[in-house]
């Protein structure tokens, strides 16, 4: 009986097997087909700067005084990028990005940043991020997954070749270091956002909300420690008047080469609850941008907080707060000279406000944040030789900065602080440049 039921499972699959064979399902053809004419679109940027500083001085520990350090001509890669863009599908599209800044920046010059000038200059990633569009043949939703900048700030989110002062307002470094540790602003993370356009195109809304891990001061920027808690940021833009935005992006322009008589306004928050460093932390910010023809201004104001504790005595932690304020002021003028030649004559001021007492320091460098006051003043010409992708630049920007309670040699903002060399005094510097996008 076994053998011949084990007989009849064999016949049974046999027929089963030959039939599948004679009638195979039908072959799958709904696979997301690749955009007609799709290839990727490399693209190379510079920022050529040849400049000479004055004033610049060094802290001296051994004589508790600064002490001059030679003027000089220096010239640098200020920025330098390597990428490519991509739109394989007709609802996704791709940006990378790599860097090479600061090559062959002199750290005693007046300008900010890092130096770059081992026997191989460094080349890292900048931005790689996937776009999605999640409705077809819209601009209303998109979600933004990678590596990138949380969509807080114009002046963060604005490129460096798109601004009209020779060096982006340095108040962004304030809230970049502020929401994801570090100087470039980047983190992984993803985002909802969309454009919504009236009909009649006169009014706009720019909406973008994210979520985002940076790595902040723990082990090596390698993890936030054994509290986690990611960053939330977002931002709210309305546009009116002649549009700002023709599709939704991550990257925004100041000048529309007197084609714009519109103004934006937007609002920006963003919070992260506990971790190593902090309880809670949270920024605020409102920006402005106005096109009036050949007029172009814009300026925001940021508001950065902190709340935690720090040991104190026998009973037990205290808690402490700190509050800072940063922003700044652009404004330029389109001239067209003999219908020739587009210049751009333009001015910036950049602040820095943040806890001037003894207490107050003290709390904001538990808090991992800046103290004292910073004022920067720019004004120079821009000679524009094609629109968005080839200018030149002559400009001076003189610096102050107040250290406040915290006395000479404090390293209590980034006036007074150089990577590799310690505490400083910046001094004020002429730069000649060129922005290239090709």
């Amino acid at each position: 009986m076994r053998c011949r039921l084990l007989l009849l499972t064999a016949i049974f699959l046999l027929n089963y097997g030959r039939a599948g064979c004679q009638e195979a399902p039908p072959a799958f053809d709904k696979w997301v087909k690749f955009k007609e004419g799709f290839k990727i679109e490399p693209f190379l940027m510079f920022q050529l700067w040849s400049l000479y500083s004055v004033n610049e001085e060094i802290y001296q520990s051994s004589a508790q005084a600064y002490e001059p350090v030679d003027d000089r001509f220096n010239v640098q890669l200020r920025r330098a990028r390597i990428g490519f863009r991509a739109q394989p599908f007709e609802d996704l599209r791709l940006t990378v990005l790599t860097a090479y800044d600061l090559i062959g920046r002199d750290a005693l010059t007046g300008t900010v940043g890092g130096t770059n000038n081992a026997s191989v200059p460094d080349l890292g990633i900048w931005d790689a991020f996937l776009e999605w569009r999640l409705i077809p043949k819209s601009e209303r939703l998109f979600l933004v997954g990678g590596y990138f900048r949380p969509q807080y700030s114009r002046e963060s989110i604005t490129g460096a070749w798109a601004v009209s002062s020779i060096e982006k307002s340095m108040s962004q470094n304030y809230l970049r270091r502020h929401l994801t540790g570090f100087g470039p602003g980047r983190a992984m993370g993803l985002n909802l956002g969309g454009l919504l356009q009236a009909s009649e195109g006169r009014v706009a809304i720019n909406y973008n909300l994210g979520v985002f891990t940076p790595p902040y001061l723990s082990r090596n920027g390698i993890t936030t420690g054994n509290r986690f808690s990611p960053v939330w940021a977002g931002r709210l833009a309305v546009s009116l008047g002649d549009p700002e935005w023709e599709r939704y992006a991550l990257n925004y322009n100041l000048n529309f080469y007197n084609q714009r008589k519109g103004v934006t306004f937007a609002l920006n928050g963003a919070w992260q609850g506990q971790t190593d460093v902090f309880r809670s932390s949270g920024a605020l910010a409102a920006d402005v941008l106005f096109n009036w023809g050949p007029w172009n201004i814009d300026g925001e104001i940021n508001r950065l907080w902190r709340e935690g504790e720090h040991p104190g005595g026998g009973n037990g932690p205290l808690a402490v707060q700190s509050v800072e304020y940063t922003g700044h002021v652009r404004g330029s003028y389109n001239w067209v000279v003999g219908g020739k030649a587009f210049l751009e004559p333009a001015f910036m001021v950049m602040f820095f406000d943040g806890p001037m007492d003894a207490q107050g320091q003290a709390d904001a460098a538990a808090l991992k944040m800046s103290a004292g006051s910073e004022k920067t003043l720019d004004a120079g010409l821009n000679w524009h030789l094609q629109q968005r992708r080839l200018k030149l630049l002559l400009h001076y920007t003189w610096r102050l900065g107040d250290a406040g309670a915290a006395g000479d040699g404090a390293q209590v903002n980034m006036y007074f602080t150089e990577s590799g060399v310690g505490a400083i005094r910046r001094g004020n510097w002429l730069g000649l440049g060129m922005h290239a996008i090709f």
